[in-house]
C-alpha cells in the first residue's frame, strides 16, 4: 500500500512515517511511503488510485492542501485525503472535500492509527467487482468504476467512469441480482450508478459524464429522492467517520 506524505517539513514527515511503519509491523500491511514537499509536487504525475490514502498539510508554500486537494477531487474521489494542520479553521473546508480525517500537529500516534484502521477498513468493504467476459476475455470491474448497465436483449452494455464500455452476454434480471445499494434501476433494463449522477428531471437521469438515460416518469418523484437520500446518507457517514476520529 503506497502512502503520499505531502508537507513542505521534512521533520514532520519523518515523524508521520515512523508512526506509519510502526503501524505496518503490527498489521504487515506493506505500507510504502512517497515523500512530496508540495502540493505541486503531488500533482505533477498524479493518478486516481495511485495512493491508498494522502496526507497532507494544509499550510505549505505555494498551493495549499485545501487547494491541493481541490485539484485531487477533479479526477480521483475515491483516494483517502487526511489533513494536517495546526490549525481546527479549515475543517469545514476539508468535509466538502470528503476528507477521510482532518489532524491537528503535532500528529499522535493513537489518532493516527484509528485513521488508518478507518481507511483500511473502507478499502477492504470497497473492493467488490463486477465479474463478465467481453472480446472472449475475462474482466472484472470495480463497482465504483462502473457508471451504467443497459441491456439489449440478451447482453448488457456496461459503461465504465473512463468512457470505455463492454458489451458482454448477461441478461438485465442476472446483472440486477449482483448490484448493490448504489445502482439505481431507472427502468427495466437500465441501471445507474448513483455516485455518478449529476441531475435527475424532464423525464430523464443525467449522468456527469453528460449522457441522458430514460427513466420511468411516473417513479421520477421516486427515483430523484432515492439518489438524494442516498447521497445524504454518504455524506452524514462521512461526517460520522470524521467526528469519530
Amino acid at each position: 500500500m503506497n502512502i503520499a506524505l505531502v508537507d513542505d517539513r521534512e521533520t514532520d514527515r519523518v515523524h508521520l512515517e515512523r508512526i506509519l511503519q510502526e503501524y505496518d509491523s503490527i498489521h504487515h500491511i506493506g505500507i510504502r511511503c512517497s515523500h512530496f514537499v508540495s502540493g505541486e509536487a503531488l500533482l505533477k504525475d498524479y493518478q486516481p488510485f495511485r495512493y491508498a490514502a494522502v496526507f497532507l498539510d494544509i499550510y505549505m508554500d505555494g498551493l495549499s492542501g485545501i487547494e491541493t486537494a481541490k485539484r485531487m477531487r477533479e479526477v480521483d474521489d475515491g483516494t483517502g485525503i487526511v489533513f494536517l494542520t495546526t490549525s481546527e479553521a479549515f475543517r469545514p473546508d476539508a468535509f466538502t472535500l470528503f476528507a477521510t480525517s482532518y489532524i491537528i500537529k503535532p500528529c499522535a500516534k493513537e489518532q493516527v492509527f484509528a485513521v488508518l484502521d478507518h481507511i483500511f477498513r473502507l478499502r477492504t468493504n470497497a473492493k467488490k467487482f463486477f465479474s463478465f467476459s467481453f472480446d472472449r476475455q475475462d474482466f472484472s470491474l470495480p463497482y465504483d468504476d462502473i457508471v451504467s448497465l443497459v441491456t439489449d436483449g440478451n447482453y448488457l452494455t456496461i459503461m465504465d467512469q473512463a468512457g470505455q464500455s463492454y458489451r458482454t452476454r448477461m441478461t438485465f434480471s442476472k446483472a440486477e441480482e449482483r448490484l448493490d445499494e448504489r445502482f439505481l434501476i431507472l427502468i427495466k433494463g437500465v441501471a445507474v450508478n448513483m455516485d455518478r449522477i449529476a441531475q435527475i428531471e424532464d423525464g430523464h437521469c443525467r449522468m456527469q459524464d453528460g449522457r441522458c438515460l430514460p427513466l420511468n416518469v411516473k417513479r421520477q418523484t421516486q427515483l430523484r429522492e432515492q439518489w438524494l437520500n442516498y447521497k445524504f446518507a454518504k455524506i452524514r457517514q462521512n461526517a460520522a467517520s470524521m467526528e469519530a476520529l
